[in-house]
């Protein structure tokens, strides 16, 4: 699958299904504080992806 990380310019290319949960942890990445977009829809951290997916990540701050 394709990982694009939005506003950071960079991508990397992943084999093999898994959940959005296992990746974001392959990739060090908070499920708090990001949104994975698989093929334009938003997926929850069970949501497997396949090989054939692009998946973007995009980083989410908040604050007041």
């Amino acid at each position: 699958m394709t990982i694009i990380f939005v506003g950071k310019n960079n991508q990397v290319t992943i084999k093999g299904a898994k959940s959005v949960e296992k990746l974001a942890k392959e990739l060090n990445i908070s499920l708090e504080s990001h949104v994975f977009v698989k093929n334009g829809e938003i997926v929850t951290p069970d949501e497997i992806l396949q090989d054939e997916d692009t998946v973007e990540v995009i980083s989410v701050i908040s604050g007041g």
